[in-house]
């Protein structure tokens, strides 16, 4: 895991390189590299995990010196693809999993793409045809990000290693701030930033003669197996995820894992810990409020089963006061929620002793670990005059979800129905500043998603694909950037291409059997996971923020949205905003925590709009208006 940047078209490129690898030193802080030609610079910072000599520094170079890459990620496969180029006459310099992305453009272009297993994202120069490739990998678990002006490209991991580029002039974006606002999220090339753009999930694109061409290698393709019966789906997932893990466990460090009392990544500790030789480092955020918030009990008991070195960290409402301004640095922009907080906590305690952490990500929105899923079936059953007999048979912690999804689909749309929405549009209406509503008013925040899903696919198959290419790759975002602002690398095994395609191939009726919620994940491990798991309600690692922001940290909350000094008032409306925290306090909902958990996001997403735009000024010097 590394940090990449480059600047093409650009002059003095030398001195901006420098001070964009500057902002990129804590994902990468064992070596700095640079290479420079005509109009072309490439950066990198290492994070050295695979190979740790000097060999394996970047940019990295073919055998004639016409190719120069910088990467920021893992290759699993790239022992098999080495051998490969080897037997077929190639040179390598170094021991990196990453030099084979060189030879294998040598001998395919950017054909190539599809055969990467692996979490990369990468910028490379080809100098004979003088164009760059730049590429994120199929899921887009690692970030990349780019700005263009005529006859010039800006390209790096991080925003923040943009905006010191003073060329690059941005503001706040209308249709980023739209989608976030809605959604608390911001899907396909949008960023919060005017100017700046992602490189999308299983995307590339090619910057040739001053102009910029983006293609798709890789979207989810759907070939499911109808002739799969549950136990033959349990018996698969077990021997593609035993593979996956393995693969991830590649490294010339030692690895660590995060462990919740979930059964994801129970079964990624759990799996990992049978291939190692020495015991597995285990870690476990803990919440001192206890009761629904405590996942200890089921982390220890899969620690003790395993025989992991368990590490539970402490997290207090006094962590978020002194943490919450370096945690929206370290995100570049408000994205995904409250769970970016404890993982924050967690991420500086385990890079303390590790480079390496296994997360369980993946595994709901691959198996179908959410509510939401359950409604393409239940819609099935409708039709087929089955509906009633199907909804004695959903859980009592699930109605409240399908509630809220099932209203959405009568309010209409598609994407609405399947994701929370956190600022209603006559919520924004009334609250935002005049000028800023208007600059919003008539932007589809959703229009990005609804684009996403290929004609004729039913809505299962539609629901699939919005989460592996809206909800997923927003979770590995902020994930990136939480691990890596620790010079922490995290590894995703649950979401291997063997994995994810095995996912594809699987009915939903089978995910779903006897109406259980991540069914063959659960059967698949039963009598190896401690049976505590399986008497245990879905938590998802929640944050006792809601009561926190009720308690002791009320006057903490009100100081940063209420202050009329605060950038927030730029966007909203003050009295818009003292109406909403003092609604948040006295309301009722909040003795019951499904219907308590939008309002807590709301509050959350304006904390976190707050912290943004005061640390982009106050570090980067940068002051952000709507543009």
């Amino acid at each position: 895991m590394c940090g990449i940047c480059g600047l093409l078209g650009y002059d003095r490129s030398g001195e901006t390189l420098q001070q964009m690898l500057v902002q990129l030193r804590h994902r990468g802080p064992d070596n700095t590299g640079t290479w420079a030609t005509d109009g072309v610079a490439l950066g990198h910072t290492r994070l050295a995990i695979v190979d740790l000599s000097s060999a394996g520094n970047q940019p990295l170079t073919n055998e004639d010196n016409t190719l120069w890459l910088v990467a920021n990620g893992e290759i699993y496969n790239s022992e098999e693809l080495r051998r490969e180029l080897e037997a077929a006459g190639h040179r390598f310099r170094s021991h990196s999993d990453n030099e084979v992305l060189l030879h294998l453009y040598e001998n395919h272009g950017e054909q190539f793409l599809p055969r990467i297993n692996g979490m990369i994202a990468f910028a490379l120069w080809d100098g004979p045809r003088k164009r760059l490739l730049l590429a994120r990998d199929r899921l887009g678990i690692k970030p990349l990000y780019v700005h263009t002006s005529p006859g010039r490209l800006a390209f790096a991991s991080e925003i923040k290693a943009l905006l010191v580029c003073r060329e690059i002039a941005t503001g706040i974006d209308p249709e980023g701030l739209a989608q976030y606002l809605t959604y608390e999220n911001t899907f396909g090339q949008a960023t919060l930033h005017h100017g700046v753009n992602m490189v999308e999930p299983g995307q590339f694109l090619i910057w040739e003669s001053g102009k910029l061409r983006k293609h798709d290698y890789w979207k989810p393709v759907f070939q499911e197996n109808g002739n799969i019966g549950f136990l033959d789906a349990c018996r698969r997932y077990r021997e593609v995820a035993e593979r996956a893990v393995k693969r991830h466990l590649m490294s010339d460090v030692a690895v660590s894992a995060y462990l919740s009392s979930g059964f994801d990544s129970s079964t990624v500790c759990t799996l990992a810990s049978h291939q190692m030789r020495r015991p597995l480092a285990t870690y476990t955020g803990a919440f001192s409020t206890g009761g629904w918030y405590d996942e200890t009990g089921g982390a220890q008991a899969v620690a003790t089963r395993i025989g992991s070195e368990h590490h539970v960290v402490e997290i207090a409402a006094g962590d978020l006061v002194r943490h919450m301004d370096d945690i929206l640095f370290a995100l570049d922009e408000p994205r995904m929620g409250m769970g970016s907080f404890s993982q924050y906590i967690v991420a500086k305690e385990v890079s303390r002793k590790y480079k390496v952490i296994l997360t369980g990500h993946g595994g709901d929105e691959l198996f179908a670990g959410y509510p939401v899923f359950k409604l393409p079936l239940l819609l099935q059953q409708k039709r087929e005059g089955r509906l009633f007999r199907s909804l004695l048979d959903v859980r009592k912690n699930e109605w409240p979800h399908l509630v809220y999804f099932m209203l959405g689909r009568i309010r209409g749309g598609r994407a609405s129905c399947s994701l929370p929405v956190i600022f209603p549009e006559k919520m924004l209406r009334e609250g935002l500043q005049s000028d800023v509503y208007d600059r919003l008013h008539g932007i589809r925040p959703d229009g990005p998603m609804n684009a996403f899903p290929a004609e004729g696919a039913d809505s299962y198959q539609r629901l699939m694909t919005l989460y592996l290419r809206t909800y997923l790759p927003g979770l590995f975002v902020v994930e990136d950037k939480i691990s890596m602002a620790h010079s922490l690398e995290s590894r995703t095994p649950l979401c291997d291409n063997e994995l994810v395609d095995t996912a594809l191939s699987i009915p939903l009726a089978v995910k779903l059997h006897a109406d259980v919620l991540k069914a063959i994940p659960k059967k698949a491990m039963q009598g190896v996971l401690p049976e505590i798991l399986y008497q245990q309600p879905k938590r998802g690692f929640p944050t006792p923020l809601s009561h926190w922001l009720r308690g002791e940290l009320k006057e903490w909350m009100k100081e940063r949205l209420l202050d009329l000094s605060s950038p927030l008032c730029a966007l909203f409306r003050p009295q818009f905003l003292e109406r909403l925290v003092n609604n948040y306090l006295g309301s009722c909902r909040k003795h019951v925590r499904p219907l308590d958990e939008i309002q807590t996001h709301r509050i959350w997403a304006l904390l976190s709009l707050e912290a943004w735009l005061r640390q982009t000024r106050d570090r980067l010097g940068v002051q952000l208006t709507l543009s």
